[in-house]
């Protein structure tokens, strides 16, 4: 019988095909050298950032009293120019113009430390008054009357304490009349040599970039210049308008309220709603329940009207900014800076559309032949 044969593959169906590798033919494993060179620069640029961190670190606040003495000269350029066009030099107009900073300063010091004074006495006067509410407060809420007995007994146990801590206030306060002085000081030299300043910084710049980089501090002078005085009257309105409340509602304390109130409305959107807090309690503790309300409820619609009418009219198109970029500029500062970031962050966060507009849209080297009448009007 004939064996039935199998059938021949077919051309088209794939043959398995195996190979024999050599181990002699195996390309060798991948090897990387990197030379000790090179760990030695990362370790040296490791070392360099760490070194500049920490040096600015350690220049923070010689930063700071540099960038607030350049927004004072910024504000009190064009008043500098405004006397010299009078007829005055240089150098007497610039001592002339911080000489009224000096007497602002010293006008709103004198609003507030006198009443504060009066007020501090009264409280003194007082105080078997306040003790014995006080006392009051404490019997139905016996928490609060523990935790101010084991204060009162830390101070008896450990006086220096207490001591330290007027030591500490007494230096603060020390520190920062002395940067005061130092602004003001550092104000006076740069509206001194302002144009010699300029001229150099243009002098040591490339030709092609010296009409955007003029045109630059220009603009970012007039934009801070716009904001400080803006945000003035827009927290003067806010604090006389909380001194006439205090003051017909009889909560005590008024004028240094309003102080405060004037203060932390520098800082945008929430300034007013912070400003509220210390005013609400004092008309709690002073005159009731409904006082304190009153007091939330007009700020906080005194609060609507100043985002969204006064404050919009008074700076205008100062701050060409979007409110998300005002939230992260304040959050940024603060973070950075403390309160003064915050307050700071906001016109420096307001420069940024002018950088926008001159070096990347191109309107410096349109507007360059305006460098001259810039300089003649800051």
């Amino acid at each position: 019988m004939n064996a039935e044969r199998a059938p021949a593959p077919l051309e088209d169906e794939p043959q398995e095909v195996r190979f024999r590798v050599d181990p002699q033919d195996e390309p060798p494993p991948t090897r990387i050298d990197i030379p000790w060179s090179v760990f030695a620069k990362g370790i040296v640029a490791l070392l360099v950032v760490q070194g500049l961190f920490r040096f600015f670190q350690q220049v923070t606040a010689v930063i700071v009293i540099l960038a607030l003495a350049l927004f004072l000269t910024a504000a009190l350029s064009p008043l500098a120019a405004w006397i010299e066009r009078r007829g005055a030099n240089r150098g007497l107009a610039s001592l002339l113009a911080v000489g009224a900073a000096v007497l602002v300063i010293l006008a709103l010091a004198g609003l507030v430390v006198p009443p504060l004074v009066i007020e501090v006495i009264e409280f003194v006067d007082d105080l078997p008054l306040h003790l014995e509410r006080l006392q009051r407060l404490s019997t139905s809420n016996p928490e609060l009357f523990q935790t101010l007995e084991r204060m009162a007994q830390r101070v008896r146990q450990d006086p220096r304490a207490l001591l330290t801590g007027f030591l500490r206030v007494g230096v603060n306060a020390a520190g920062l009349i002395f940067s005061g002085v130092l602004i003001l000081t550092l104000a006076l030299y740069f509206l001194l040599d302002q144009a010699r300043i300029r001229k150099a910084l243009l002098d040591h710049l490339p030709r092609r970039h010296r009409d955007r980089v003029d045109l630059t501090i220009t603009e970012v002078a007039r934009v801070i210049r716009g904001y400080f005085v803006g945000q003035a009257i827009v927290s003067s309105i806010f604090a006389v308008l909380t001194f006439l409340l205090l003051t017909i509602l009889g909560v005590p304390y008024a004028t240094v309220l309003a102080g405060l109130a004037f203060a932390l409305d520098a800082i945008p959107n929430i300034g007013a709603t912070v400003a509220v807090i210390l005013p609400a309690l004092v008309a709690f503790a002073s005159e009731g329940i409904v006082d304190a309300v009153i007091v939330v409820g007009v700020v906080m619609v005194y609060q609507q009207i100043e985002n969204n009418f006064i404050a919009p009219r008074i700076l205008g198109e100062k701050l060409e900014i979007p409110p998300v970029l005002t939230l992260v500029a304040i959050l940024v500062g603060g973070a950075v800076l403390g309160i003064i970031g915050v307050v700071i962050a906001i016109p420096l966060a307001g420069t940024l559309p002018v950088l926008d507009r001159i070096w990347w849209r191109g309107d410096g080297a349109a507007n360059g032949g305006q460098r001259s009448e810039n300089q003649a009007r800051d």
